[in-house]
């Protein structure tokens, strides 16, 4: 049986499941690969709700604050040189600094959020 952690405290408890993505699956397959993987139930406990929530506003915070730059970053670049080579390697670099940003701040989302969003699984729909 697998056991429930949560990703705050890392104790074991029970509480809401955090939801499978990209990144989790990712790491998952990464760790079964490597034969380390504990194949837990990652999930945050009612104690650290408050913190989970938290720590994924700033993470959203984070991600829209690198888009904005890396937008302003990607027109700078087209003024200063709109040849199709700079174009790329602007687009390379966005791509780059973007996917450091998403790891470095990195932190997934609760089910039970997306259900009271009123969001499709997989999908955070905040109105």
């Amino acid at each position: 049986m697998k056991k429930s952690i949560c990703v705050i405290c890392r104790q074991e408890k029970k509480g809401d499941k955090v939801e499978d993505d990209i990144y989790l699956e990712t790491m998952r397959k990464i760790k079964n690969k490597l034969n380390i993987a504990a194949n837990n139930t990652l999930v945050v406990c009612k104690d650290c709700l408050p913190k989970a929530d938290e720590k994924r506003k700033r993470f959203e915070r984070t991600i829209m604050v690198w888009g904005i730059l890396m937008s302003l970053l990607f027109v700078m670049f087209m003024l200063m040189s709109p040849t199709l080579l700079s174009i790329f390697l602007s687009i390379v670099a966005i791509i780059f600094f973007m996917f450091i940003a998403f790891l470095t701040s990195y932190f997934p989302n609760i089910e039970k959020q997306v259900e009271r969003y009123g969001g499709k699984k997989g999908r955070t729909n905040t109105r």
